[in-house]
């Protein structure tokens, strides 16, 4: 991408007083979260009437942003919309059903750093290489002179603290780790961000780990970890259903793991996929065979259940990418 790139995305954003519907992906998480926030922080900014709006709900750790009470659930929006932003989704399908509130003639931005992403906006910023879509959107807002608040540094930092594990994971970078202290310069404090987003967790959340840790699985050659969810437990905890995400870091923390996996029940009936690897495995090759996408290391998916089979089918392709990667160590 160049600043040509940059510029002609921002006005798309700020030069029409349109109101524009920003949503951000399906089971939405702290990137995701932190760019829309951003987004429609520079609409205020600029004038521009702005609505935020997920299939899901905001999972309760990010409240402290600025604005997380401003989303609407799909269902509730009765207007269709002449300009819909998506922020940090990996293909179109990752909207949920706000993709069905673009006008015939409407218009859809896609601004997006996962590797899988096709283009499938009207216009498009994406970058693949950025380690998050806030990082994206930084140097969009900088390329262009707008400035930048803290409310919205606030939102953008959050976004890299999640998608980077806290600067932990491999995507983390000198750029990324300038572009944090920038952000930081506008006056907030980092620990409540790692606090709320990495760490705290509710009594609900606790309970939910303790019933998926009983269910935690290791496959018999050692690589691969997995723990599944289903909504009796969700119910039994009394946490939201995203609030399963919690147990994701306890597969891949496993001595010898190479690639951990969270198999979530949803309330539908279909379950949702989380994959992560440490070295070797390119997990988006593996979500992308059942229609999902996301990074090397980090992706998903959602197939139909029962739950058995879903974990049956996801771990026949994961055990031949493991088995395939050491043979080529």
């Amino acid at each position: 991408m160049d600043r040509d790139d940059d510029l002609r995305m921002y006005e798309q954003i700020t030069e029409t007083r349109d109101s524009l519907l920003i949503v951000c992906h399906i089971s939405p998480d702290g990137d995701a979260i932190g760019a829309a926030l951003a987004m429609a922080l520079l609409c205020d900014q600029v004038g521009r009437p702005v609505i935020l709006a997920n299939d899901d709900p905001i999972p309760k750790r990010y409240a402290f942003l600025p604005g997380a009470d401003r989303f609407v659930r799909t269902a509730d929006l009765a207007d269709e919309f002449d300009q819909i932003l998506a922020v940090d989704c990996a293909d179109i399908r990752r909207m949920g059903e706000v993709i069905h509130r673009k006008s015939q003639t409407g218009t859809l931005l896609n601004i997006d750093h996962h590797e899988t992403n096709c283009g499938f906006g009207d216009a498009n910023l994406v970058d693949p290489h950025a380690s998050a879509t806030c990082l994206v959107l930084y140097r969009m807002l900088r390329r262009a002179d707008a400035p930048i608040s803290r409310d919205m540094a606030l939102c953008l930092y959050t976004g890299i603290v999640f998608d980077t594990g806290g600067f932990r994971y491999n995507n983390t970078t000198p750029e990324i780790h300038q572009v944090a202290a920038d952000l930081l310069s506008r006056g907030f404090q980092p620990f409540m961000v790692a606090d709320r987003v990495l760490e705290a967790l509710t009594r609900e959340q606790v309970e939910l780990v303790r019933l998926g840790l009983a269910t935690l699985e290791v496959d018999e050659n050692g690589r691969i970890a997995y723990v599944s969810v289903t909504q009796e437990m969700i119910a039994k905890s009394g946490a939201d259903e995203g609030e399963a995400e919690v147990l994701l870091p306890y597969t891949r923390s496993l001595s010898g793991i190479e690639v951990g996996l969270l198999f979530r029940e949803r309330a539908n009936g279909d379950v949702k996929v989380s994959l992560r690897s440490r070295d070797l495995v390119d997990v988006a090759a593996i979500a992308l065979a059942f229609a999902g996408g996301g990074h090397v290391r980090a992706a998903g998916c959602q197939l139909p259940g029962p739950l058995p089979d879903a974990i049956a089918r996801v771990l026949k392709l994961v055990r031949a990418a493991v088995a395939e990667a050491d043979a080529r160590v």
